[in-house]
């Protein structure tokens, strides 16, 4: 090994390799490039790309890593969804996050307006029309809490009040969770991804981050191998009927 062009022949020479000049075998030594994994808990009215012109601050704002490297946010949240959302510098570990094929869930928690009833929650796991078409059907839908108004509360009436609800999705339309959630009669006042594959978003309070463990990294990388036991999302085209409400049937078709 040499070091500078000088043969190295003490144990336990000191290196450094930012700035020396490593061979063996006539061949340059480097160490593997770092790669980045943020997972940052994004705010209300922060744009989710690495740059717009138009926009207060972007998420890489928010992160501040020596040498900047250039970080890129692994899929998008509209400005006012707040929540759980991943930075990298390595374009294969967004891409694969991102592509439909790997079924990455994404679980949200909602506070909308009105309370769902049963037959809203059945309509969302079942799926929703939207103007794009059939989305594929929720994962894990409930009614977290109710908030209903006092009695004797002016204005309280019959339909009224907030309700929190959970979902879990994967796909990744614009502004999907929102537009399902108007489509059955209850739109959002809040909106915040809480989780991304086994990756949750406690602990983390707005405008914080965190680098993702090794364990993360390799289990989002490699999700759709590791959890094939794991529901995958049907296409949009073709979705599975919802169940019926309780107390109605469906026609049978003719034999």
């Amino acid at each position: 090994m040499r070091v500078n062009g000088q043969v190295v022949t003490e144990l336990g020479t000191k290196v450094d390799p930012q700035a020396d000049t490593i061979t063996f075998d006539g061949r340059p030594v480097a160490l593997p490039k770092k790669r980045y994994y943020i997972a940052l808990n994004k705010p209300r009215g922060v744009v989710s790309t690495r740059a717009d012109v138009h926009a207060a601050r972007v998420v890489t704002d928010l992160v501040d890593l020596q040498g900047r490297p250039l970080l890129r946010p692994v899929g998008r949240l509209d400005a006012d969804t707040e929540g759980l959302i991943f930075l990298t510098d390595d374009g294969e570990f967004l891409h694969r996050l991102t592509h439909p094929r790997h079924h990455v869930p994404k679980t949200y928690r909602a506070v909308v307006e009105g309370i769902p009833d049963a037959d809203a929650l059945v309509r969302l796991a079942g799926g929703v029309r939207l103007d794009d078409g059939m989305t594929a059907p929720a994962e894990g839908v409930r009614l977290v809490r109710a908030n209903r108004p006092r009695p004797g509360q002016d204005g309280a009436g019959a339909g009224e009040g907030t309700a929190e609800v959970e979902l879990t999705i994967y796909e990744g339309r614009n502004r999907q969770v929102r537009r399902m959630l108007a489509a059955v009669g209850h739109p959002v006042a809040r909106l915040t991804r809480i989780r991304i594959g086994a990756v949750r978003l406690s602990g983390l309070p707005p405008g914080a981050w965190r680098h993702l463990t090794a364990k993360e990294v390799e289990d989002l990388t490699h999700y759709q191998e590791k959890h094939a036991s794991w529901p995958t999302a049907p296409s949009p085209s073709r979705p599975p009927r919802a169940p019926s409400p309780p107390g109605s049937s469906r026609p049978k078709r003719p034999s």
